[in-house]
């Protein structure tokens, strides 16, 4: 079997978008390291997809499951030298970690706002949750900063269990912060937070399959969301963003991973953000790295993991891009209630 033929059967028994140079990935990363984990992140293939492909790779004996470890086979030695496969190799800046900006005057208030993250719920499986690390929040408010939508501005936050509403408040920067979370115990932390640290943060709670309220449409100069990653869901929460922006110059930011969705399924994000009146201006990629939530076990792809092992707490490997977004015309999205599942979808993984 070669490569083509591989990439043909994972696309036959899964019915997801699947290439030859996705199959060289998985091999580039398995020459880098033995662990699942790093697999995945290193591989930047959507793990149900990945799954599939390491079972096949291990059928056709390029690949031995050992315990907890993936290992080439003498065949599989062979055909990545064949190839012309090299390993994965992680070349981030070691001072901003690869996400290109400083923190400035936001790391002034990093140890301030790591005691009020301490004490947020902990991310539950019901909706989706699994929240970033504080590193990360703090350097999306940094972002944000640099480019002109914090200071001054109006900010919008769709679900918030990264706590970017009260990062935000707390550079006392945005002339106003409103974060929305249907998660009653999220609205009650971020409000109890605020009224004790003197921050200025409204916090609603929302199910985001509802209607913005009509004195939320058009009211924003900036939305924050990192959207579940199905299609739908993810193309639910930019429509809400993108409706609460006043017009044309104003930005929205969104989180979008690969270990969930295929470029395939970025094509499609990326032809609906442009249908509804935005340009992608950014794209960071592997700019948030996310704490390992506490429901891996029963997460959907656990299960078609062809060898297991929990990961640390502090063991990223679900990463994800920052995008940028700004409107250069009257958004085109449509204020409606939105019915059934918009979490799954066949490349979801950790639902």
């Amino acid at each position: 079997m070669d490569l083509k033929t591989l990439a043909e059967r994972v696309r036959a028994e899964t019915s997801l978008p699947f290439t030859e140079r996705d199959a060289q990935r998985i091999l580039s990363a398995v020459l880098t390291s033995e662990d699942i984990w790093r697999i995945i992140d290193l591989s930047d293939v959507p793990v149900m997809a990945l799954c599939t492909a390491l079972r096949e790779m291990e059928k056709a004996s390029w690949l031995e499951f050992a315990k907890d470890r993936i290992r080439l086979t003498q065949a599989g030695r062979d055909l990545v030298k064949q190839a012309g496969i090299a390993p994965a190799r992680e070349l981030r800046c070691g001072r901003c970690g690869g996400r290109g900006v400083e923190l400035g005057p936001v790391a002034e208030m990093a140890e301030r706002f790591a005691k009020i993250a301490a004490g947020r719920p902990e991310a539950i499986q019901d909706y989706d949750q699994g929240y970033v690390t504080e590193e990360s929040t703090l350097y999306r408010i940094a972002f944000m900063w640099s480019r002109g939508d914090l200071a001054g501005k109006e900010i919008l936050v769709l679900g918030d269990d990264d706590l970017v509403s009260l990062a935000a408040a707390l550079t006392g920067a945005p002339k106003r912060v409103v974060m929305l979370d249907i998660d009653e115990r999220l609205v009650e932390f971020i409000r109890e937070v605020a009224r004790s640290e003197g921050l200025q943060v409204e916090a609603l709670r929302h199910d985001l399959r509802e209607p913005l309220p009509e004195e939320l449409l058009g009211a924003f100069d900036t939305f924050f969301c990192d959207p579940t990653e199905s299609l739908r869901g993810f193309l639910a929460f930019a429509g809400r963003g993108i409706s609460s922006l006043r017009g044309p110059g104003c930005a929205g930011y969104m989180g979008l991973t690969r270990r969930e969705a295929s470029l395939a399924k970025w094509r499609a994000i990326q032809r609906e953000l442009l249908a509804r009146g935005a340009v992608l201006t950014d794209l960071r990629d592997d700019f948030h790295d996310y704490v390992n939530w506490p429901y891996i076990e029963t997460m959907r792809s656990w299960q078609h993991l062809p060898v297991r092992r929990v990961p640390g707490r502090e063991e990223p490997w679900y990463r994800s891009a920052l995008i940028r977004i700004e409107l250069v015309e009257p958004p085109k999205v449509a204020n409606e209630r939105l019915e059934g599942d918009i979490f799954t979808d066949p490349e979801a993984a950790t639902t």
